[in-house]
């Protein structure tokens, strides 16, 4: 301990309860809060007695569930957005990190007064979070960041027998969030002494807040936008601790809630506690209680609480900002949670407006029921705002299995049942689907230059933008296709540890449905679902399909051969030759100044660092800016009609969108327009328009970087490969 100490001077140990004014005083100014004042004809005395016996009433269950939680004091967490809380001391650009002290700490509970808070580590510079309790309930695991520029977030274990901390791992950020320049995290899982550290997501933008369940499984958030926009796509996931089984639980396809963080699972039921708050928000917001029985998108299965009613779905990117705030609720049962909570909501500035960005505001450790009522459990006078309550008990969990992929193994497989099952197929006749396509998505190690997106879902910048404005977000690589049975099932092998979405294609390799989302395998995963998007609660049952028994297909290319190492899809390589070799003769400045220009020529996009081409342009319809230094594309022009990055977050209905619906193909390639197109040229088309029009096959491509956004790219590309991807 000694010589971790000495590596992080900030650091103070303190093993006594910290004073800080009267207990009861803070109590009484609560009761009057909650009660709107002190009711007339009482006595003071009377009151008093009335509340204390409330008090003992309401924390009877608290205290028989345990007289014991750990908790961290430190600045509101969240930024411009709620997830951008890294703040690395190399961040790329936005950070948020508040050198206002902070300690990770511990309550013990009081019959009749405040809890007594003892402080078990403190530091002035640096901040404590993320704290939870072993199973045993002998070991605190935290995060700890000992200053702002010099050191960043590692995981510590504290022993609280011995009082002793010792730390077990380090930060491994190093991927960019598409539409901004800040860093991103993603879940890793170790051994209990620190060792083994392994990545089990590969996610585009923030992982946040891992919770254990009862019966072993992990929910966590996850903020997600593959060919739509990045606004309301950040729902609640749940796993394996092994990182297998990695899907939707709540939201994944929803406008609301705007976002769900910091959820717990009640055990023993399918419910869930949880915070409901914006996009542009800090974290704090409305607790809500969820019903998985009940549905699991939208409002389906949502509860507000105070009194406990059915929630209403809205679209506002600042959900949950009025009135009383929360964070970080842990279910006692299905009514009851400790939380940090700030019952008089946001303060105020001189305009009478709340202060949204209050990362000061002073949240403390709570009781609350699903009534409304509210006890004040640790003192909030002169002190740090609470964060992350969790209880010191010895927990029982159901002994799920968790098993250690192969890592010398590179795949896994898929399984549909019936990709005609779900709402995202509805109304769509068995037959038209003849295959499937698997495509992966590369995410960016930095941010460098920016365009637009905007559309009914919202809208944002891409940095490093591989496609114009209104362009898919991110370079997509496809790996490949493989049929579909006549009963709707397949079952494909596929590589591991790589993003995947899936699209349903036509007998012309025209886009039938996409996925919109990804989902990933651990190595020998074999993962299942019924359909696209089934109801909850359904497991799929392949007794009756062509694929019981069988070997799992390989992902081929449509000619059905199996394709070398998947490139990104690149524009220039995979479109452009096709124009030179059956459009250029008549489609250029030289042969005809009345037509589109489908040359090669250069159209500099100075915003985006990119060179685009004047065929690229002509065919996305795109126009520029005022300033004419970004160019932006058109996807609901009909000759392509392609997805946009900022589309919505409900399913597309099947049949509307992309190449299937494409007058460029249906009006003028099909129809000889193009003298000599081959039917491998008409696929090639279909799957750039499908891919959301994609110009460069790696983010590398056709930059006009000078030497220092070239030097800034090395330098997260090594951090990358050294740190992230392990």
């Amino acid at each position: 301990m000694t010589a971790w100490l000495a590596r992080t001077a900030p650091l103070l140990l303190a093993f006594c309860a910290v004073a800080g004014g009267s207990p009861r005083d803070e109590l009484e100014e609560e009761w009057l809060r909650q009660d709107g004042g002190m009711p007339k004809d009482v006595s003071a005395a009377d009151y008093r007695a009335r509340c204390l016996a409330r008090r003992a009433a309401r924390l009877k269950g608290v205290a028989d569930f345990a007289r014991r939680w750990a908790y961290c004091r430190h600045y509101v967490m969240g930024g411009s957005h709620y997830a951008y809380t890294e703040a690395l001391s190399d961040a790329q650009n936005e950070r948020t990190f508040l050198a206002i002290g902070s300690s990770l700490c511990l309550a013990e509970y009081q019959p009749d007064g405040l809890w007594r808070e003892t402080v078990l580590l403190e530091s002035k510079e640096g901040c404590f979070r993320d704290v939870d309790v072993s199973p045993d309930g002998t070991r605190l695991l935290y995060s700890f960041k000992a200053s702002d520029r010099g050191d960043d977030f590692h995981l510590y274990e504290y022993d609280l027998a011995r009082k002793t901390s010792r730390q077990l791992n380090s930060t491994r950020c190093m991927q960019i969030v598409d539409c901004w320049w800040t860093e991103v995290s993603n879940l890793y899982r170790c051994e209990a002494d620190g060792s083994n550290i392994r990545r089990i997501t590969f996610d585009q933008v923030h992982d946040n807040y891992p919770a254990l369940t009862q019966d072993g499984r992990v929910l966590y958030t996850r903020w997600e936008y593959n060919d739509r926009s990045q606004m309301y796509p950040q729902p609640l996931f749940g796993m394996n601790v092994d990182g297998t089984s990695q899907r939707a639980v709540y939201g994944g396809n929803s406008w609301f809630p705007t976002t769900l963080i910091h959820a717990r699972a009640v055990p023993d039921t399918s419910m869930f506690f949880g915070i409901a708050t914006g996009h542009h928000s800090l974290q704090p917001g409305e607790l809500m209680r969820f019903d998985l029985r009940e549905g699991c998108e939208e409002a389906a299965g949502a509860w507000q609480l105070a009194p406990l009613r059915r929630a209403k779905a809205v679209r506002i990117d600042a959900y949950g900002q009025g009135g009383r705030m929360a964070a970080y609720p842990y279910p006692v049962n299905e009514r009851e949670v400790v939380l940090a909570y700030l019952p008089e909501g946001w303060r105020r500035n001189k305009q009478g407006r709340p202060m949204y960005r209050d990362h000061r505001a002073p949240f403390g450790l709570y009781w609350t029921d699903v009534d409304g009522g509210y006890e004040l459990l640790v003192t909030r006078r002169g002190k740090v705002p609470c964060g992350r309550p969790v209880p010191v008990r010895v927990r029982k969990l159901a002994n799920r299995p968790s098993v250690r992929p192969d890592e010398s193994l590179k795949t896994g497989t898929f399984a549909i049942q019936n990709v005609y099952e779900g709402v995202a197929m509805k109304g769509v006749p068995k037959g038209i689907v003849k295959s499937l396509r698997a495509v992966s998505i590369d995410y960016r190690p930095a941010g460098i230059g920016w365009n637009s997106n905007g559309g009914p879902g919202g809208g944002g910048l891409s940095c490093t933008a591989p496609a114009l404005g209104q362009g898919t977000w991110g370079v997509k690589r496809v790996l490949g296709e493989v049929p579909v049975a006549e009963d709707g099932s397949v079952f494909f092998e596929a590589p591991a540890r790589t993003p995947i979405y899936f699209m349903l294609l036509d007998e012309k390799g025209r886009m039938v449905q996409s996925m919109r989302s990804w989902t990933m395998l651990q190595p020998g995963e074999n993962a299942s679902c019924i359909g696209c998007h089934e109801p909850p609660g359904r497991t799929p049952d392949f007794r009756a399909s062509r694929t019981s028994g069988a070997k799992p297909l390989l992902l081929c290319r449509p000619d059905g051969v199996p394709p070398a190492e998947a490139k990104g899809f690149s524009f220039m390589r995979e479109i452009q030759p096709i124009l030179d070799r059956r459009c250029v003769a008549c489609h250029s400045p030289a042969a005809n100044t009345n037509i589109c220009d489908l040359t090669s020529a250069p159209a500099r996009d100075e915003r985006s660092k990119r060179q685009w081409t004047r065929s690229y342009v002509a065919l996305t319809h795109a126009r520029q800016n005022r300033e004419k230094t970004v160019w932006s594309g058109n996807p609901d022009h009909q000759m392509l009609n392609w997805i946009s990055s900022g589309s919505v977050p409900t399913p597309h209905p099947p049949l509307t969108r992309g190449s299937r619906t494409s007058r460029l193909l249906s009006e003028k390639l099909d129809k000889g327009h193009a003298k000599g197109i081959t039917d491998a040229e008409l696929r090639l088309f279909s799957c750039w328009i499908d891919l959301g029009v994609p110009f460069c096959g790696d983010y590398e491509e056709a930059n006009l970087w000078d030497d220092a956004d070239r030097a800034r790219w090395k330098t997260c590309v090594e951090k990358r490969r050294r740190d992230c991807c392990r």
